[in-house]
């Protein structure tokens, strides 16, 4: 088996790596920039390849100069999946490891105001959900204020997560996390940038309150569960290494006894997570706002029921796609 074309719908978004067997890995999301140059580069790797190679080329796109956008190389890696899990005859989930069939869901908010923040932890509470995450307001009085009002209205036991925006400075985190501790917080998600390791580690020695940081490849998850700088990580298929890197960043946080949070929706509809949360043990919930749609051609769009989502169990990733409804959402097709 080798591949044989790469196909990419514009504005549609979906990108098909087709096989000399007639098997196909789909990926949807691919951003619109994505030109005839990007996809020609990506196929200077791909084509003639055996695509359940997938470790030989993944490593291959990470030893190129740069010729092929980040984003085009997460969806790549994850149309490899989808096709090296059909090939198989297995959903991703159950090809990796097969942990669980379904996931918890936490809510996650897009309010602004308290009062509306309050209301919606209530709601995601009475709906079935398993977990409430909300985001920093500006102002660190009246955030004060909002926390300890949104754990009164869920009740001692509900799980809270508050989403620092990777905005606060040290100080600041350092009083809003201990407010966090008291009122019992499952994490405090970003209080700081990214690659900030020295304020990440003061951080997380001095709450209770586990911290978590973002991380864009296996190697940040190594530097900072090696440098303690903060007590879970945070990832993406949607990041350079696609599903690829969120499995090596997830069994690296994983030794460490941490927990790796998946960047919510993600690509592909929610399919990609989906599937990589059936297989990591270390990944509590999946994260979804009330705002998350799917595209118009997907047949099976993900449901919640009961605070989790059930993992597809047809082979690859498991979206069933219109290619009708796909013809028709295409402006611009990209074939190589």
């Amino acid at each position: 088996m080798i591949i044989s074309r790469i196909i990419a719908h514009q504005p549609a978004g979906l990108l098909r790596i087709l096989t000399d067997t007639g098997l196909e890995g789909h990926c949807t999301g691919v951003a619109a920039p994505s030109t005839e140059a990007d996809v020609a580069a990506a196929a200077s790797i791909l084509m003639d390849a055996n695509p359940v190679n997938r470790e030989r080329i993944w490593q291959a796109f990470n030893e190129v100069d740069g010729s092929v956008p980040a984003d085009l190389r997460a969806c790549i890696d994850i149309a490899l999946w989808d096709l090296a899990a059909k090939v198989a005859g297995q959903p991703v989930h159950r090809h990796v490891n097969g942990f669980r069939n379904r996931i918890p869901v936490c809510r996650r908010s897009e309010r602004n105001s308290a009062a509306e923040i309050v209301e919606e932890a209530q709601e995601a509470q009475g709906a079935g959900f398993r977990a409430y995450k909300f985001a920093a307001l500006s102002d660190e009085e009246s955030l004060v204020k909002l926390i300890g009002d949104v754990r009164r209205a869920v009740g001692p036991d509900f799980c809270l997560l508050l989403d620092g925006r990777a905005r606060w400075v040290l100080a600041q985190a350092l009083r809003i996390g201990r407010v966090l501790d008291d009122a019992n917080f499952f994490c405090f998600d970003r209080p700081r940038p990214d690659n900030d390791l020295s304020g990440g580690k003061q951080l997380a020695a001095a709450l209770d309150t586990p911290t978590s940081t973002g991380v864009s490849s296996p190697m940040e998850a190594a530097q900072v569960m090696a440098a303690q700088a903060a007590d879970h990580v945070r990832t993406g298929a949607a990041r350079p290494g696609g599903m690829t890197g969120v499995f090596k960043a997830a069994r690296c946080a994983e030794a460490f006894g941490a927990y790796c949070h998946l960047d919510g929706w993600g690509l592909c509809d929610g399919f990609a997570h989906l599937q990589l949360a059936g297989t990591i043990r270390n990944t509590p919930f999946l994260e979804v706002a009330a705002s998350e749609t799917s595209s118009p051609f997907i047949e099976n769009p993900l449901q919640i029921c009961d605070g989790y989502i059930e993992i597809p169990t047809a082979p690859g990733l498991g979206m069933a796609i219109a290619m009708d409804a796909v013809a028709e959402h295409t402006e611009e097709l990209i074939e190589i």
